[in-house]
């Protein structure tokens, strides 16, 4: 998500401490080795933090991590069309320190679950396999996708689909943030590119986040909704919950909308609700968005617990912010809910 969403409070971080503790105990009884260490995992994240002058994203995201217990490893990447209609891709592959399926694809070890999909004219899923991940300098590669290339310029072959992507002339390029609160930690970057080339063999333009997390916690239930809109202006909204069933403003919570020109302005608490099938309100001070799914695809994680994660492909046709309307938008409401350790 785009921002840094890990600015804790009290309830938070005793939350973490506590989930923390839980986890290290049942780590220890059930596998006996490979143990989160505090102290280790704060340096684990360190490389990518701010302090320690993070200047290039490459040696991050194209390194395999060394998955301490409870820990997880994925790269998300949606691509949205600027160009009118409402193109999108999505792919999403990773894998666990455990043995772990998604959608019964195997996500362990060198294996990573990967679903690829996508809405150009009608849904179409190109990409759903457990594959053997590739990492080099420069390069992720499966025997059915690669994304290569050096900041600021990448490549991503995947089915028929082929497309570049490069440094926006304006606007924020990348954001890392890393945290850790007790036992658990994160370590997330996230890239803003434009994307010229083609989706499911026809002429694209677009925008493209690019993102990978290393996260050791457990997975809670949580809703993402990231918009792009005409003018390349973004609406970024995150919240996590203890319960599917909380619809208040969660335990954490990120809100912004940025410009194209990079300028962020940072939002008040906000609220997703769903109204039906196929119907999100987003409220808060100063903001709301009225969304409609035009294609979702689910996916089922199963290991330590059970997981759930609905990706929406959305239209926004009304959105406000501070009494001003804005330019039709879409992009990506994600729904999760369950527990996975």
């Amino acid at each position: 998500m785009a921002g840094n969403p890990f600015s804790l409070g009290k309830l938070e971080r005793k939350l973490g401490r506590e989930y923390g503790d839980w986890l290290f105990k049942l780590e220890c009884k059930a596998l006996g080795k490979g143990l989160v260490r505090r102290a280790g995992l704060a340096k684990f994240f360190s490389s990518i933090s701010p302090a320690r002058r993070f200047r290039n994203p490459d040696g991050f995201f194209f390194k395999a991590a060394s998955l301490p217990a409870g820990g997880k490893e994925y790269w998300f990447i949606n691509i949205v069309s600027t160009q009118g209609g409402n193109s999108q891709l999505v792919l999403t592959f990773g894998r666990s320190d455990g043995k772990t399926t998604v959608n019964g694809k195997a996500a362990h070890g060198d294996r990573v679950a990967t679903v690829g999909w996508l809405y150009s004219g009608g849904k179409k899923v190109f990409l759903e396999k457990s594959l053997h991940l590739q990492c080099a300098k420069g390069l992720l590669k499966t025997d059915s996708f690669s994304f290569r290339g050096a900041y600021p310029a990448y490549e991503l072959v995947a089915g028929n689909n082929k497309l570049r992507l490069s440094k926006p002339e304006r606007g924020v390029p990348y954001e890392a943030v890393s945290a850790t609160v007790g036992a658990l930690g994160i370590g997330m970057l996230t890239m803003y590119l434009d994307v010229k080339g083609t989706l499911d063999g026809k002429k694209f333009e677009g925008v493209g986040y690019v993102q990978k997390v290393v996260v050791v916690a457990p997975f809670i239930p949580w809703n993402w909704v990231r918009l792009v809109f005409a003018d390349r202006s973004v609406l970024d909204f995150f919240t996590a919950r203890l319960s599917r069933r909380d619809e208040g403003y969660g335990i954490m919570q990120t809100a912004t909308y940025r410009l194209a020109s990079g300028k962020t302005f940072a939002l008040g608490r906000g609220r997703l609700r769903r109204l039906g099938p196929n119907r999100w309100l987003l409220e808060g001070k100063d903001f709301s968005a009225s969304m409609k799914t035009y294609a979702s695809k689910p996916f089922l994680m199963r290991g330590r617990g059970e997981f759930h994660y609905d990706e929406h492909m959305v239209e926004c046709a009304d959105f406000t912010f501070k009494d001003a309307s804005k330019p039709a938008g879409m992009g990506i409401i994600e729904d999760a809910y369950g527990f996975l350790l």
